[in-house]
């Protein structure tokens, strides 16, 4: 009986209206974020804050807060590494040694650089607005605390101390979309700083933070993107990557990987592993 109402029901012109009508609105709306998402890109990659975009200085406080008693992000969250650790690293840990420099910007309770640490690599640098986060770091991960050098302080003021070309590796998890337009030279020194690879994983589809075109901000300073993938969540919390192009819901929802590496490279570097005729979206 229940069968056959619902039957009728998807039969009837009225509920096929209604159905296609929802169906309309979402469209629209998936297109109005992505038309809204591409204009925020466009303005912080020129140094403009978007519109919808929470201010940098509350962004700043959430993470200089963090892991302490009330904040928005608790003591439990960023402790273990979940599937995106392992798939941020597999493509650019085979082009180094255990020796390469190593710098991780916003290390927070340094998940990330205790998965390097297990994986043999010893020359390991972070830096972190969160002093709690460092306690915590100490604490859950007391090897890799006491094995690595930790800096205490905001990126885009710390990174400005450090010397030229003294990182093979500089990566960063879900951070450069954070920090406010007015610290845009980030990108610069990231470049300054690495003689190597720059590895980002970000959330480029969230709109109260600050996307930008990562491709060209790096390429202007000198790095070429020689890889990207996109990571999406299943619904067990794994994730599964997948090349370009875009649609709109993974536009939408997208955390993405991109590698870049030195535009000057010396022959016979594994840079050449890689193919560098990507295109933007």
């Amino acid at each position: 009986m229940a069968f056959t109402i619902l039957s009728h029901m998807r039969s009837s012109p009225v509920i096929r209206r209604v159905g296609a009508f929802l169906k309309q609105r979402v469209v629209v709306s998936d297109a109005l974020k992505v038309y809204y998402l591409r204009l925020a890109r466009f303005l912080s990659t020129h140094g403009i804050d978007p519109p919808l975009t929470i201010p940098a200085e509350r962004w700043e406080k959430r993470w200089s807060e963090q892991a302490t008693l009330g904040a928005e992000d608790g003591p439990e969250l960023y402790r273990s590494c979940d599937d995106s650790t392992e798939k941020l690293f597999q493509e650019v840990l085979p082009l180094l040694d255990k020796n390469s420099a190593i710098l991780e910007i916003g290390c927070n309770k340094g998940r990330h650089l205790n998965y390097l640490f297990q994986k043999g690599f010893r020359n390991l640098t972070g830096i972190e607005i969160g002093k709690s986060a460092i306690e915590l770091f100490a604490e859950i991960f007391p090897d890799t605390y006491q094995n690595s050098t930790i800096i205490v302080g905001s990126a885009p003021d710390e990174i400005r101390k450090l010397k030229t070309k003294s990182f093979d590796l500089v990566f960063v998890h879900s951070v450069l979309v954070s920090i406010g337009t007015k610290h845009n030279y980030i990108f610069s020194e990231m470049c300054r700083i690495c003689r190597g690879y720059i590895l980002t994983l970000e959330s480029e589809g969230s709109w109260t933070a600050f996307p930008r075109d990562f491709q060209y901000m790096f390429e202007k300073n000198g790095f070429n993107m020689v890889s990207y993938r996109w990571l999406v969540w299943t619904d067990d919390k794994k994730s599964l990557t997948f090349p370009l192009p875009v649609n709109s819901k993974s536009f939408l929802e997208n955390n993405t990987i991109r590698l870049f590496a030195p535009r000057v490279s010396e022959s016979g570097t594994k840079l050449f592993r890689f193919q560098q005729n990507v295109s933007r979206y």
